[in-house]
């Protein structure tokens, strides 16, 4: 039986892992020196998977559970039932298991009175996993109770530590909506690949991308763990440790998946034109179905990085067209320039101080270009007009922001409903004396409160047909002198608190001449 358990020992493949670093902690609970001597003497040169033991001796349960308070890494306590009580034991063990909710730690009795706990109670009342008595534990029957045990604690911990990666994949999940997320949800996922296999957790997932200038591979790192973790976001294959390099060279001139003595390297063609590279660290060669397996994550991160680069493409398109029209509004104006620009910037940065969710803040930007949507309806001599505007004229001109909300307002959109608000509140004061409501406070949507600041802000230091730019000291006044009549006093603060980084958004958009 000794030689049996030796060679299951010494087998490589049983379970493709590499030994753990640590020793397998064994803790021996037992109020007879005698019986810790003998069974350190017994277990002298034992190894399990290529790791070493120790040996913790406590000699009474309150040691015990000490032990347990201070290390969560016992493998396997072997207990005394009869110590400080007659059932000191015992109560160790549901100290461990309902107390401490235990359940990873194998637990067995052992007992040299028997007749003080029975067997068949014991096993039937007390969740341990075996019961003896100290006559029958000879030296060859307790090193095959630890093969035995020291299996079974590291199967649960391979479970438990799969199942705690089953949540972080599932959380994962739910969270991807852009590149960087998919690289949190890949990694998750690769690890418990990895895990589920047997391999070393070092592997590394690139998409590589057609179109290449000079010849050179287009790389994208999705995923990383293990020894290649650094290389986790956006690296090229010349960033890539040199050994990794050269081999996704070859399996990108041979267009097929290479095994190489310490590595295997997935190769999967994608349908725009690139492929998909998985470089997975090893110490035997795979089966055919862990590469189906990995076969099948990387075509499904594949296609989920590829939703993703067309959700961010609409996404940007239909930014792009937000600033086309409102661009095409400030030409009919004759205010050419970067004036929309700066106002989503600068409404940005506002409502981002002034606490806004981040999802909030983006829509905010993105819409606030369409402010002055409604000046299309407005007839272009009043539009150009360089000189002030009659009362006729200016009650047309304040017709600007109903019409704004009469074009958007059909829209479903979140992005359409609120350039909506935006354009019919934009105009409103914070004392209740702007149109074409009267809002006066809080009445007024944040958006508008906002955006109204924000395109009065850049409107003074921009070139009109009307005016030339005011002084950065005047727009500062009027800015200031409108605090509490015509702006949030709360957003008048945070602008002036904050005006070099707004002055900076001019420099960094001019105005063309």
């Amino acid at each position: 039986m000794e030689l049996i358990f030796a060679d299951e020992e010494a087998s490589p493949s049983e379970h493709q892992k590499k030994p753990p670093k640590k020793p397998w902690c064994i803790l021996l609970v037992d109020d007879d020196a005698e019986v810790h001597a003998v069974t350190r003497l017994a277990l002298k040169g034992f190894e399990f998977q290529g790791s070493e033991l120790e040996l913790l001796s406590a000699q009474s349960a309150q040691a015990g559970r000490e032990f347990f308070h201070s290390r969560d890494d016992i493998a396997l306590a072997i207990v005394d039932v009869v110590m400080e009580t007659d059932h000191a034991g015992l109560d160790l063990v549901h100290y461990v298991r309902n107390t401490l909710e235990n359940h990873r730690t194998r637990l067995v009795m052992r007992t040299g009175q028997p007749g003080q706990a029975p067997e068949d109670k014991v096993i039937r009342d007390y969740d341990i996993d075996d019961y003896k008595e100290k006559t029958d534990l000879t030296i060859q029957k307790l090193r095959t109770l630890l093969y035995s045990k020291l299996r079974a604690y590291r199967d649960l911990c391979i479970i438990e530590y799969q199942r705690d990666g089953l949540a972080r994949v599932l959380h994962a999940t739910a969270m991807v909506q852009n590149a960087e997320s998919l690289t949190v949800f890949a990694t998750a996922v690769l690890d418990q690949l990895t895990s589920l296999l047997n391999l070393d957790r070092s592997a590394l997932y690139c998409i590589v991308l057609p179109g290449g200038d000079n010849g050179e591979h287009e790389s994208k790192t999705i995923a990383a763990t293990g020894d290649f973790v650094q290389y986790s976001t956006d690296t090229r294959f010349n960033d890539l440790p040199e050994v990794v390099t050269q081999r996704f060279t070859q399996v990108l001139e041979q267009k097929s998946a290479q095994h190489f003595e310490d590595a295997y390297v997935l190769y999967t063609a994608a349908k725009n034109g690139g492929c998909n590279l998985l470089y997975l660290k090893h110490a035997t060669a795979l089966g055919k179905l862990d590469r189906q397996l990995l076969e099948i994550y990387t075509q499904s991160v594949a296609i989920t990085f590829d939703n993703i680069n067309l959700q961010d493409e609409l996404r940007e398109t239909q930014k792009e067209l937000v600033y086309t029209l409102a661009d095409a509004v400030e030409a009919r104006s004759k205010d050419t320039g970067a004036h929309v620009k700066r106002v989503a910037l600068t409404c940005e940065m506002l409502a981002r101080l002034y606490g806004l969710p981040e999802a909030q803040v983006v829509l905010i930007k993105t819409a606030s270009p369409l402010h002055d949507i409604g000046k299309v309806a407005i007839p272009d001599s009043i539009l150009q007009k360089p000189g002030k505007l009659d009362a006729g004229e200016w009650a047309l001109m304040q017709q600007h922001a109903q019409f704004g909300l009469d074009i958007l307002r059909r829209s479903h959109r979140p992005l359409m409903k609120l350039g909506a608000e935006i354009a019919l509140s934009h105009h409103e004061r914070w004392d209740g004396s702007g149109y074409p409501q009267g809002l006066a406070g809080t009445d007024i949507p944040i958006s508008g409160r906002i955006t109204a600041l924000a395109d009065v802000f850049d409107a003074l230091g921009s070139r009109r047909s009307f005016k030339e730019p005011w002084s950065e000291e005047v727009v500062v006044k009027t800015i200031r002198e409108g605090r509490g009549t015509q702006f949030e006093p709360a957003l008048v603060d945070l602008l002036l608190a904050n005006l070099d980084a707004f002055n900076a958004l001019r420099r960094e958009f001019p105005d063309s001449v």
